[in-house]
């Protein structure tokens, strides 16, 4: 799989469950790349399998809510480990020479289908792939 910078927002909630499932999984597949390709330089990284579980039912009810939930923190907790992992192999920005702050995402606290919603979640995963996208061009010359 090649690196896909960018990333793709929601844009309705009719299309919540399956839009939400799609981002995370964008989220995913760059951590594990990034995850990688520090692994294959330095040869000390775990690199979990990150996958999308599945949602019992389509129905936007309390367990979606909870889907929802534990996924973005599960996203948090994915893109800051590799933030960590490259803070501590000095895969720093070049130009500032700073270690890369780790992000503190929006967590739903309740399932209220409304815009305020979908602003806050498509903000969580613009601040993953920008943060992701970042890491990727410290990176990128060397591979």
């Amino acid at each position: 799989m090649d690196y896909q910078k960018g990333y793709v927002l929601m844009s309705s909630l009719t299309t919540l469950t399956s839009s939400y499932r799609t981002c995370v999984q964008h989220v995913y597949d760059k951590v594990s790349w990034l995850l990688n390709a520090v692994n294959g330089v330095f040869m000390d990284t775990d690199v979990p399998k990150y996958a999308v579980p599945d949602l019992s039912d389509e129905l936007i009810n309390r367990n979606a809510y909870i889907w929802l939930k534990h996924l973005m923190q599960d996203v948090q907790t994915a893109v800051n480990s590799v933030i960590a992992c490259y803070n501590d192999h000095s895969l720093i920005d070049q130009q500032t020479g700073e270690l890369t702050s780790t992000v503190l995402l929006w967590i739903p606290n309740s399932l209220s289908l409304n815009d305020e919603l979908l602003n806050n979640l498509n903000n969580d995963f613009k601040s993953a792939n920008e943060t992701l996208d970042r890491l990727f061009d410290y990176v990128e010359p060397y591979l």
